[in-house]
């Protein structure tokens, strides 16, 4: 997988959560839905969009679909808004259609950051998409982005 550890500066992501654990068609649902109101969001930036996974949920939230705000922005009604501190993070890339982004998400933690001799230092991780995500076609790209420490 070859992850790159990146230092990412404090940004803020708004859009819409999920409550408790959901299906994947919930979360497609969810960005379905996002893509209808997204002009809400104040000092959005619309070309990357960012699945922020709970692994434990937040206030009851397991899963937000948003995009990139300004900080101190009034969140919409309706909608959710998070804030993350600079924050070293291992990013690996998802090849392929969601389908199989579990897969993936159970190798990053179970094998490729042990292996890096690193360990998650929070209770989420992104699901970063870009213009290179392309829902279903086997050329597809998205990135896992986990908060990391090294090991002890």
């Amino acid at each position: 997988m070859r992850p790159q550890l990146i230092y990412k500066a404090g940004f803020t992501v708004t859009g819409l959560g999920l409550d408790g654990d959901r299906t994947a068609e919930s979360r497609e649902n969810l960005w379905d839905r996002l893509g209808g109101r997204f002009r809400e969001i104040p000092q959005v930036d619309p070309d990357v969009g960012y699945g922020v996974v709970w692994t434990g949920p937040e206030d009851g939230i397991s899963y937000l679909a948003g995009l990139a705000s300004g900080p101190d922005v009034e969140t919409p009604p309706g909608m959710v808004s998070r804030h993350f501190d600079r924050q070293l993070y291992a990013v690996f890339h998802h090849l392929g259609p969601v389908t199989g982004l579990a897969e993936t998400v159970r190798q990053v933690f179970t094998d490729e950051l042990p292996q890096m001799g690193y360990q998650a230092s929070g209770e989420y991780y992104l699901e970063v998409y870009d213009d290179r995500y392309d829902p279903g076609a086997t050329e597809s790209i998205m990135f896992i982005w986990v908060p990391v420490k090294q090991r002890r």
